[in-house]
């Protein structure tokens, strides 16, 4: 990890481009001999005029002596461990610093789970849930660390011997919150995951933990919103995915309570409503996977056929599902689903309705 696209990414407002060419031409030994005159032969001088080189280098000490101490470590975009979905966000960091696992920022299934900070216990019970199912299919669930369905959400995933990524708002040694201090030791003990942005000589500041939420949304595949109220700071989360082009899905809640209007209005704007764990696969194209693996260990369905074990199978994982979704799925007309399905029906293994197939344990 180059020292030279560290301190110029932290201590000076350069494009990557100009940052790529100052570490393709100066040593990381050369660091501290730099002067202000061996920089503008490589970049304009308007963009190094304006700050004292010595200042930098003296704040580029200090934090290599706080990162020796904490075990802070840091990649920058221009390495090759820097995730590439998070390149093509608006604004990616330059520099994230972290402790832990950093090849999970690679796992091709992340996803973001976040919520409301003062959750109801129906808010709790859907994050919990959701995430265990999402942990059995190999799920990595990011979140932003805060209070409340941030925390359920890392430490549901630990507790299911799932792995979890906390994006900081803070440097990476700064708990916040403070309560949180027991599961940032036990995400660590778990070698999971904790990135910033924000060095250890950055102060904490407000505006920091919204723009944390454009790196949880931007290293995941999609978020899910489990609880939101309608003034929630999940809607931002919600809101940056949306631009990045992110899956976004949001659990449905009761409309009398004020702690559901955020996650309910994005269903009504277009976003994926979740009842259950088979929603988010269907939607991110992994329950074709599923069927494959999972036909085999389902007992008793010998005399099916091959198209009538998928179909069983999307039923089985969604418990209950329209003819048309299973159609879509897999790729069929929607008259030989609806054959199939009373078929099925016929056979014992599922309730038809002649709209709704439910799951039937034989």
């Amino acid at each position: 990890m180059s020292k030279i696209v560290q301190f110029f990414s932290e201590f000076y407002h350069i494009p990557v481009n100009y940052i790529q060419k100052l570490d393709q031409n100066i040593q990381q030994e050369q660091l501290y001999s730099l002067t202000s005159h061996d920089i503008s032969d490589i970049v304009p001088e308007t963009y190094i005029s304006k700050y004292n080189i010595e200042t930098c280098k003296e704040q580029m000490r200090k934090l290599e002596e706080i990162n020796a101490k904490n075990d802070i470590k840091f990649i920058s975009i221009l390495d090759e461990e820097y995730p590439t979905n998070l390149k093509n966000i608006d604004y990616p960091p330059k520099i994230l610093y972290y402790k832990g696992d950093i090849s999970l920022l690679n796992k091709e299934k992340n996803i973001a789970v976040v919520g409301s900070r003062k959750p109801t216990t129906y808010g709790k019970w859907a994050t919990s849930s959701l995430v265990k199912e999402l942990v059995d299919k190999d799920f990595c669930i990011s979140s932003g660390f805060a209070g409340g369905i941030d925390t359920i959400s890392h430490s549901t995933a630990i507790k299911n011997k799932g792995k979890t990524i906390c994006v900081f708002a803070t440097s990476v040694d700064k708990i916040y919150p403070t309560q949180n201090r027991y599961l940032y030791q036990e995400v660590l003990d778990g070698n999971n995951l904790i990135i910033s942005e924000n060095n250890s000589l950055k102060p904490a500041q407000k505006k920091n933990f919204a723009l944390r939420n454009r790196i949880v949304s931007g290293i995941s595949k999609g978020v899910l919103i489990t609880e939101a109220g309608s003034k929630s700071g999940t809607l931002i989360t919600a809101k940056y995915a949306l631009e990045q082009g992110k899956y976004v899905f949001a659990v449905p809640g009761n409309i009398n309570s004020p702690n559901s209007y955020g996650a309910n209005a994005l269903i009504k704007d277009g976003a994926c409503m979740v009842t259950n764990i088979g929603d988010i696969l269907f939607e991110m194209r992994y329950e074709d996977k599923y069927i494959n693996q999972e036909i085999n260990q389902v007992m008793n369905i010998d005399d099916l056929s091959d198209i009538e074990k998928q179909v069983y199978m999307i039923i089985k994982l969604e418990n209950t599902c329209h003819s048309e979704k299973i159609a879509i799925a897999l790729n069929m007309n929607i008259q030989d689903v609806i054959s199939i399905l009373n078929v099925l029906d016929l056979k014992g293994y599922i309730i038809y309705d002649g709209f709704m197939a439910s799951y039937k344990t034989i």
